[in-house]
């Protein structure tokens, strides 16, 4: 009877710990908020709640509604043009709003990107210039709106202005082009897709975040289930438990071995890879003067995801405008500087391209993270090191040695499994596996079982809905949605609490508008599909956090510590902050 006590008090630490207390904490706090902000978000999250719905019903809804053609020749619902028409406008009013109170390049960014966006949507109306002139009315209203409130706060009274000012600027052009055509013809669904395959750009860093969900959900689970297992449970269950434990990790390295999905170029790959990643690790802890603690790994990494989205896809974010006014020089500016945009638009279309700027942004992030590191905070720059090995590497990709660069998941898994189990056999031998060093190899070893299979409900529940990849998609957008408010509760001068909120519902939209119209139109592989996004983002960050957090789980083993206080929901022996 005790053991099952002590076995649902596991569970019950393990949901809250995984699951209900990153709700919990990061949900937003509506105090102190300015009158008619709790509007807005409400009506944020109503059609947020409305497009999850639609990818939801995304097959039902193509049978049943009437099919709009797009540009391309794709079909979308008729209910999903008007949602997702709907949802991009509310997306971008919002961004136009709390850009207002930002600095002045983000308002300078804001308008140049409304601008395009217009600009796109109307292009079918541009031949009546008459057409024409809602359009210029509407971008003139915010860009003198920009202009009188930048100094002033937040008014609910501003986001009512831009939105009707947007309507007006993208519905009525086409409108009135429909009504002058002399042939029917609904402009509807070329206008959309070509406002989200602009606005898709903004959504970029809130699908690369998304796509990491699970691997922060898996990397957290772990250390929760070992943190309460070792709380909870008694010394003899805990020595059963790490008995299966091993033999269920041996197990899962033999499957790997004799996978015939993982090739020799792919074991080479790994363990190149992770030795670079080892010896580039080494002079990082020296200088933090110790490992990283139990906390430092199982810290949410949102905010340095977002910041490295953000940085490494920075090129892309403002494409759209710079497009737009290369088209601009190419009829009116100097030969000079539209070759220097054309150019700068060719090499950022290059396939080596996201490589290079995630290698960058991960040596340059290491060097900037190296002051914590001395201050013994170890993890992010353990994190971003991670990141520029695993973006090297991919850049060898596009050289002759590609097939000799076909690593996976599973592969790292198996290769750090044979590191703890050797660690661990190690540290048995000489008579030094203590309670604190068998908890920090048993975390590695469960980590390495669950990360490669991180995504098991992805197939199943992308099958019900009829799309491959977007059970995965979709779980990480509203997980995100769930746990990502606490950046709006505190502000600053700059970037005022208001302004947070906007950027919050605006972010959330812009990624589950685009999600829904993939499952609409059931296109892949074209540039508006965002499986491929969060692919990347399961890749980009979801993988250097699961190396990070291993390998730390192998230095807390094997490297002496400073001891320090434990907090309650820790294992015994753990050195935290």
């Amino acid at each position: 009877m005790r053991a099952l006590r002590a076995g649902w008090a596991v569970l019950v630490d393990l949901v809250r710990l995984t699951v209900v207390r990153p709700v919990v904490e990061g949900r937003p706090r509506t105090a102190g908020w300015p009158t008619g902000l709790r509007a807005i978000v409400f009506a944020s999250l109503t059609v947020y709640a409305a497009l999850t719905l639609t990818v939801v019903v995304a097959g039902p809804l193509r049978r049943w509604d009437d099919l709009v053609v797009t540009g391309t020749g794709a079909t979308v619902p008729e209910v999903g043009v008007v949602l997702c028409s709907g949802a991009s406008v509310l997306a971008l009013a919002l961004f136009q709003a709390a850009a207002m109170h930002l600095p002045w390049w983000v308002r300078i960014l804001s308008v140049l990107l409304t601008g395009s966006v217009v600009v796109i949507f109307v292009l079918q109306a541009s031949l009546n210039p008459l057409n024409l002139v809602p359009a210029a009315l509407g971008l003139l209203v915010i860009v003198v709106l920009v202009a009188v409130r930048w100094r002033s706060d937040f008014a609910w009274g501003e986001f009512v202005v831009v939105a009707a000012a947007l309507g007006t600027a993208l519905f009525v052009p086409t409108q009135l082009a429909a009504n002058a055509s002399m042939v029917p013809v609904d402009w509807r669904g070329t206008s959309l897709e070509g406002a989200l395959q602009t606005l898709s750009q903004l959504a970029l860093p809130a699908l690369l975040v998304a796509g990491a969900a699970l691997a922060q959900i898996a990397v957290t689970a772990s250390f929760s289930a070992v943190a309460a297992g070792t709380r909870e449970l008694g010394g003899g269950t805990l020595r059963v438990l790490a008995v299966v434990l091993v033999g269920v990790a041996a197990w899962s390295l033999v499957r790997a071995l004799v996978d015939h999905e993982n090739s020799v170029q792919g074991w080479v790959a790994s363990l190149s890879q992770l030795l670079v990643l080892a010896l580039l690790l080494v002079p990082i802890l020296w200088v933090a003067g110790r490992p990283p603690a139990w906390s430092d790994l199982d810290e949410d990494s949102t905010r340095l995801n977002y910041l490295v989205a953000v940085c490494t896809t920075g090129y892309l974010l403002v494409s759209p405008v710079l497009t737009l006014l290369r088209e601009v020089v190419r009829l009116t500016g100097p030969a000079w500087l539209f070759a220097l945009l054309d150019g700068y638009t060719v090499v950022t279309r290059q396939d080596w391209m996201p490589s290079a700027m995630r290698a960058g942004v991960g040596i340059i992030g290491v060097l900037l993270a190296l002051p914590a590191a001395r201050r013994g905070r170890p993890w992010t720059a353990m994190f971003l090191t991670a990141l520029a090995v695993l973006a090297s590497f991919d850049l060898l990709r596009q050289t002759p040695l590609r097939d000799w660069i076909a690593d996976t998941v599973p592969q790292f898994a198996g290769m750090l499994t044979v590191a703890l189990l050797l660690a661990g056999g190690w540290l048995a031998l000489t008579g030094r596996l203590s309670t604190q060093r068998a908890a920090a190899l048993g975390c590695g070893l469960l980590l390495c079982l669950v990360f490669p299979h991180r995504a098991i409900l992805d197939d199943p529940i992308s099958a019900a809905l009829g799309f491959s990849g977007i059970g995965a998609v979709l779980f990480g957008l509203v997980w995100r949605l769930l746990t990502e408010g606490d950046i709006t509760r505190e502000g600053s001068p700059s970037w005022p609490v208001p302004a947070r909120v906007l950027l919050y519902c605006a972010n959330a939209l812009l990624a589950v508008a685009s999600t829904a119209y993939v499952a609409l139109t059931r296109q892949s592989g074209t540039v508006l599909d965002i499986t491929l996004y969060t692919e990347a983002g399961d890749w980009l960050l979801g993988t250097p956090l699961f190396l990070t957090a291993t390998l730390g789980c192998l230095a807390i083993a094997v490297v002496p510590r400073r001891p320090a206080p434990v907090p309650m929901d820790q294992p015994a022996g753990f050195v935290t902050r």
